[in-house]
């Protein structure tokens, strides 16, 4: 339909306008109803909200699980964009998976009515809006017409505290599954922080990922899984392909490492481009997966790595929800808040004064440059993913980083053009 950035903005502009509107009913309509929020009264039907981002939606695993916990009769329904629906519709927890199709205004208009409509004649008691700044995800909360509304504020999300009936103030320097806790003891459940519920893989499946391991030739190596993708939300967040490629060729010349790179089907062109960085040699070694497996042959593949190699993104999250041993590399984004809690990992951040900075900002500072994610060195993610395959690699030589194409100078950013020009 269209980018993120124009996303944002429709969301600022058309939401804006129509979250004051409702904010003002519901502020009318609260004072004369005197509704009963105290949560005494079980849910029977229960409503979330997470329209993108698997990797998020793998971290509220947890939470869902308190829910259906605590609430073993009510029924769950989970609403999102399509993107989410091959995760959402593979959880445990889950009764039913809403889909808003987002492919032109009209159809997400239309879906929008349809779920809209469907709310009013269902009515769910609770309704749980995972998104942090969606002004849309707020409006379809309020438009269900639900007894108790929950959500997260922050200082730009004012326009929730009419249309919320509990809100949780979300620390973005904290980890997001305690976030996620705090909202269910809001919620009079208690989530657990740590290992997320593993999504459900078939049989068929399975074997699946075991046939293309078989056509690789697997036998007794040990696997490596490279996902040199970011996702389109954030494309900062990749990690330079050259960069990917060296520490590919130093365990495609091992004989006992498998190297398999991973993606979805749009993924597969780039995910190529960086395998035919290769030695010419090594290439036949490394196998290009994307595209190639369904979503739960992709899930499969990662719960028989011994190791994922991923940039921050939602891979990452699904290989620690599969049990794998990670590497990821970070930038843009904050390893405090969305980093593995349990099993084995190593996290590798080059600090830079402007990083970390997609969740703080609307246009990055860089402009695209992702200086943070050109400083990781080579050798540090070699001697990562060595350590936790338990194999020796010699690392290497690399030149120094080239200098950035902007630099921190007397507490502010100072960008240098092409030209040499100066601006901040």
């Amino acid at each position: 339909m269209s980018s993120l950035a124009q996303k944002r903005r429709l969301d600022t502009l058309i939401g804006g306008p129509i979250t004051a509107v409702l904010n003002l009913l519901a502020r009318l309509l609260g004072a004369t109803l005197s509704r009963d929020h105290s949560l005494r009264t079980p849910p029977r039907r229960i409503l979330l909200i997470k329209l993108i981002g698997q990797g998020s939606v793998v971290q509220e695993t947890n939470l869902i699980r308190a829910l259906r916990r605590e609430h073993p009769e009510a029924t769950i329904c989970f609403l999102c964009f399509p993107e989410v629906k091959p995760l959402a519709t593979r959880l445990e927890d889950v009764d039913e998976v809403i889909v808003l199709d987002e492919s032109s205004y009209l159809r997400l208009a239309w879906t929008v009515l349809r779920f809209v409509g469907r709310s009013w004649s269902l009515r769910p008691d609770l309704v749980v809006d995972l998104e942090v700044f969606s002004k849309f995800s707020t409006i379809l909360a309020t438009l269900t017409l639900a007894r108790d509304r929950a959500g997260y504020y922050l200082s730009t999300t004012r326009f929730r505290r009419g249309l919320c009936t509990h809100l949780v103030y979300y620390n973005r320097m904290r980890h997001v599954q305690e976030a996620y806790r705090q909202l269910g003891r809001a919620l009079g459940v208690e989530p657990e922080v740590g290992q997320p519920v593993m999504p459900r893989v078939s049989r068929e499946e399975h074997a699946e990922a075991a046939r293309l391991l078989e056509e690789a030739a697997l036998g007794g190596r040990k696997l490596l899984l490279v996902n040199v993708n970011a996702g389109e939300l954030m494309l900062e967040r990749r990690w330079p392909a050259e960069s990917f490629a060296r520490v590919i060729e130093a365990f495609a010349r091992r004989e006992d490492v498998l190297v398999v790179m991973t993606g979805s089907p749009g993924e597969r062109d780039y995910t190529e481009s960086v395998r035919a960085l290769l030695p010419e040699d090594l290439r036949e070694r490394v196998v290009n997966s994307a595209g190639r497996t369904s979503y739960g042959g992709f899930l499969a593949l990662l719960s028989r790595a011994d190791v994922v190699l991923t940039n921050d993104s939602g891979p990452m999250n699904l290989g620690w929800a599969m049990g794998a041993a990670t590497v990821t590399l970070w930038g843009p984004g904050l390893p405090v808040s969305y980093r593995p809690l349990t099993g084995r990992h190593h996290v590798l951040v080059a600090e830079t004064y402007c990083s970390p900075c997609i969740y703080f900002v609307d246009e990055l500072p860089c402009a695209g440059a992702n200086v943070c994610m050109q400083r990781i060195r080579v050798a540090e993610v070699v001697a990562a993913v060595a350590d936790l395959l338990e194999v020796e690699v010699a690392a290497p030589e690399e030149e120094e980083p080239q200098a950035p194409a902007y630099a921190a100078t007397e507490g502010y950013l100072v960008r240098v053009s092409a030209k040499g020009e100066r601006g901040r």
